[in-house]
């Protein structure tokens, strides 16, 4: 549980810091250099967890969680090279096999969804409607807030397309 506020406290300051959350969140205490305000918003949720709900409830959350965030990776990477070819951009490396590895990731997420949906098919759907109502929270609120040009510095041409 420690580990998990950590790193989720991590993701929020970065999100804060990017201003896709509040930038309340990116706050770093002046002694410890920790993102604290995080930490405190998050601990109260983790209590919770740990107290009301079933552990086997938690865990799955968390991972159909994981398992969203590794769907989501399979199609970017594959929407990636779709706008920037090979060539367009300077690689450090390129994956002779692309797009393969991606489409065994996404794979394996949909076969991952469909054994969780055997066992815990209420909580992927509670998983589902969270998420969907984060979303349209993000799109009609808090996407007016982001200021994507301060994130993207990189030197890199336009995506084709744009």
């Amino acid at each position: 549980a420690n580990g998990c506020i950590n790193d989720a406290a991590r993701a929020w300051f970065s999100l804060g810091r990017d201003r896709y959350l509040p930038s309340w969140f990116s706050a770093v205490h002046p002694k410890y250099r920790t993102p604290y305000r995080s930490i405190l918003f998050l601990l109260p949720i983790a209590l919770a967890f740990a107290f009301i709900a079933d552990l086997n409830q938690a865990i799955t959350f968390s991972i159909l969680s994981g398992v969203l965030q590794y769907t989501f990776m399979s199609i970017n990477i594959m929407m990636f090279r779709r706008k920037w070819p090979l060539g367009t951009i300077r690689r450090g490396y390129t994956h002779p096999f692309h797009p393969l590895p991606a489409i065994v990731l996404f794979c394996l997420c949909m076969v991952t969804f469909f054994a969780i949906f055997l066992g815990f098919g209420s909580q992927l759907i509670a998983m589902t409607v969270f998420y969907f109502l984060i979303s349209l929270w993000f799109h009609f609120y808090r996407y007016k807030f982001v200021r994507r040009g301060d994130q993207f510095s990189m030197p890199w041409p336009k995506p084709q397309g744009y």
